[in-house]
């Protein structure tokens, strides 16, 4: 396991030195600052970017023009109503075009205005940090410390650098749309969690109503599983760095992962906590790991993972993925 692991986290080169950033790099990292608050802030937008991609936000357009053409069957209900005010509230949300430019501005995807400064460096340090937690979980939870080939210096530097990334990119337009992001994102949540709605198009649940929906009215067939599951993740590796800021910013820390919560599965939920808001070391290894499950788990797919003109997309892995009220998985500070 821990050698496939290896193998997965090896996007840039054949030596797992190439995990690691240059030492310059490193240098330029820990003179950075980490704000903690400018990565709480890229939460909702992360978690709108992935939902993005599982055309969340196209659903819910097309569910509300279909509720104002009278093509919805619902009456004097919980969906009626929450269709109603976001056909009213319809010039008060953020469009397509200006999601996507923040979007490009706090993690650089496609889309947006060309004249957007796009944060160029987040896919690689994204994927760099996640493949060296899961290559370093997987080795701890294997193999003998001498024949370990990642260390904790690895699993800090990239995190810094990751961390030192998002903090810069943070603030101005993400961190002022993050409140937005998170308004809508609930909003529409709450309104695919509706029994009625879900009934009139033969879904179980919410994501199965995204599915169907799209299917049906738009001729698409997102990944919405996929999507799910990096929203998921992807806000409680976010969290986690933003929570780890003092550990991040020390010049070494032997401790950046602690063994016993890796090991024992010691989890948010297990202390009745929420893992978006109050995640452990468990809770980050977990979330790296279904991240890469439904990413691609071959070399040749992370190193795909570049920039295209839709949002990033590979071959889905099995993986199982406990749903939720979706609403609940935004974090509440």
């Amino acid at each position: 396991m821990a050698r496939k692991q290896k193998s997965l986290a090896l996007a840039n080169g054949d030596d797992q030195s190439s995990l690691g950033p240059p030492a310059a790099e490193q240098c330029a990292a820990a003179e950075e600052e980490i704000v903690a608050a400018n990565l709480r802030a890229l939460q909702p937008v992360y978690y709108a970017a992935m939902l993005e991609e599982a055309r969340l936000f196209d659903v819910v357009e097309r569910l509300v023009r279909m509720f104002s053409q009278g093509l919805l069957p619902v009456g004097h209900s919980r969906a009626g109503a929450t269709l109603y005010r976001l056909w009213k509230g319809h010039h008060n949300r953020l469009t397509t075009e200006q999601r996507r430019n923040v979007y490009a501005r706090a993690l650089g995807l496609p889309g947006g205005d060309a004249g957007v400064m796009r944060n160029r460096d987040f896919n690689e340090l994204w994927v760099r940090f996640i493949s060296i937690v899961g290559m370093y979980s997987a080795e701890l939870q294997s193999l003998p410390p001498g024949e370990r080939s990642v260390s904790t210096e690895e699993v800090l530097v990239s995190g810094r650098a990751l961390a030192v990334n998002l903090s810069s990119h943070g603030h101005g337009l993400p961190w002022f749309a993050a409140s937005d992001f998170k308004l809508e994102m609930q909003q529409a949540l709450e309104l695919l969690s509706d029994l009625e709605l879900q009934n009139a198009f033969g879904a179980k649940d919410a994501w199965q109503l995204i599915r169907n929906v799209a299917a049906v009215e738009l001729g698409a067939r997102p990944n919405v599983p996929r999507g799910q599951t990096r929203a998921e993740s992807g806000i409680v590796i976010i969290r986690w760095l933003a929570n780890r800021r003092a550990r991040l910013l020390r010049p070494q820390s032997a401790n950046i992962l602690r063994h016993e919560d890796i090991c024992e599965g010691r989890t948010a939920a297990s202390q009745n906590k929420k893992p978006s808001v109050y995640p452990t070391d468990a809770d980050l290894v977990m979330a790296c790991e279904q991240w890469l499950g439904v990413t691609g788990t071959q070399e040749a797919e992370l190193m795909d993972l570049a920039p295209r003109e839709v949002f990033p997309a590979t071959l889905r892995s099995p993986v199982t993925t406990k749903v939720e009220e979706p609403a609940e998985n935004l974090p509440k500070d």
